[in-house]
This record gives structure tokens, C-alpha cells and sequence, in this order.
């Protein structure tokens, strides 16, 4: 019988990503960014145009912020059990530039963990619009069972296509969703581990 596979993503779901980079903004832009105010599309949360965006998203790959993200907790204790059973593969929004930066993070943090690695760039500064999209269609090329995001869009889209989606975390941008069928709220890495953990 063959495994079934769990899509996971980076940015928030294995990755401190949201917090660490504001504190990055606010450290080198003078920002005064928090959490509550982290949008993936940087144009809006920095409140600039299209070109400034770009400028800085070019210091964000430069500098390696994405190098220097810590990891969740328990996150790999649990990842660890699940690949014993499940196939796990990455899905991140992020684009062809954060590439090397995310394998890199990857094998430090989740060495051995993960079979393979998908970064579909759906969110592109290149691309003003393709925040648009979602994950759907990857999870379906690849065969996904589950999808574990912490992006209400990205989970609806795959619930819907009838992929079981766990929506991660309790952050600003996920509360106060309603869930339809195929889909719960996992807070932590904990209620991840007691989900699979009751046979589901």
C-alpha cells in the first residue's frame, strides 16, 4: 500500500517567518512593524510602490533573510514521526530566488525529512498579481492527501478540491475563518501530531 503524502509549508507553518521578518523591516527600514501587520504582499504592508518593493525585496535575497528564520517548536519532533509513515514534501509560495536560501534552511533545520522540495512562486514581486493564486493545482500534481498551510486561501482552495487541509497557527491572518468540510484548525505542532496520531 503506498503512503499517502502531506504538503507542508515553510513560512509559518516550520519557519518563525512572519516575526522575524518585520523584525528585519524594522531593524533596516525603520518600520515599526508588528506580527498583526505582516502581509505577504510587501508592496501593502510596507505601504510603497511596486518599485520600492522590488528594492527591497532584492536586499531581502541579498542579505539571506530567509537563512536566518527560526524554526517552530516540536516542529521537527513531529515531522520526524510522521515521515515513518507519510510521505512529506514542501509547498512554499516562495519564488525561484529564495530557492538555495530555502534548501539551505531546510536541510539545516529538516534533514532527511522531506522527499521533495516545491517552490511554485504563486507570490512573485515580479508578479503583482499572483497572490492570487493557490496552491491547488500543485498539491494535485504531486498527489497530496493533506495540506498543512497557515493561509486560509490556500487551504480553502484545497479543501474544496477535496485535499484534507490543516490551517496552522493562530495568526492575525487566519482567525475568524470559517471552516468547511475537509478542513480544521491545528494551533501548534502538537494539535498537528494529535490529529494524525487519532487514525484519521
Amino acid at each position: 500500500m503506498s503512503r499517502q503524502t502531506i504538503a507542508v509549508d515553510v513560512d509559518d507553518v516550520l519557519a518563525a517567518s512572519a516575526g522575524d521578518f518585520v523584525g528585519f523591516s524594522n531593524r533596516r527600514w525603520g518600520t515599526r512593524l508588528t506580527i498583526k501587520d505582516y502581509d505577504e504582499r510587501w508592496a501593502k504592508m510596507w505601504r510603497v510602490d511596486h518599485t520600492e518593493e522590488l528594492k527591497r525585496a532584492k536586499v531581502i535575497h541579498e542579505t539571506g533573510v530567509f537563512r536566518r528564520f527560526g524554526n517552530l517548536e516540536r516542529s521537527n519532533q513531529v515531522l520526524t514521526k510522521l515521515a515513518q509513515k507519510y510521505k512529506l514534501v514542501i509547498t512554499t509560495s516562495r519564488s525561484a530566488q529564495a530557492g538555495r536560501d530555502t534548501e539551505d534552511w531546510l536541510e539545516r533545520h529538516y534533514s532527511g525529512i522531506f522527499e521533495e522540495i516545491h517552490l511554485s512562486g504563486f507570490f512573485d514581486t515580479v508578479k503583482p498579481d499572483s497572490h492570487e493564486r493557490t496552491k491547488t493545482d500543485l498539491c494535485r500534481s504531486i498527489g497530496a492527501d493533506y495540506l498543512i498551510d497557515d493561509h486560509p486561501k490556500h487551504c480553502l482552495a484545497a479543501a474544496g478540491a477535496g485535499i484534507m487541509a490543516l490551517l496552522f497557527g493562530d495568526y492575525p491572518w487566519n482567525r475568524n475563518v470559517k471552516l468547511p468540510d475537509n478542513m480544521i484548525r491545528v494551533k501548534n505542532w502538537r494539535q498537528v501530531a494529535e490529529y494524525f496520531d487519532s487514525g484519521r
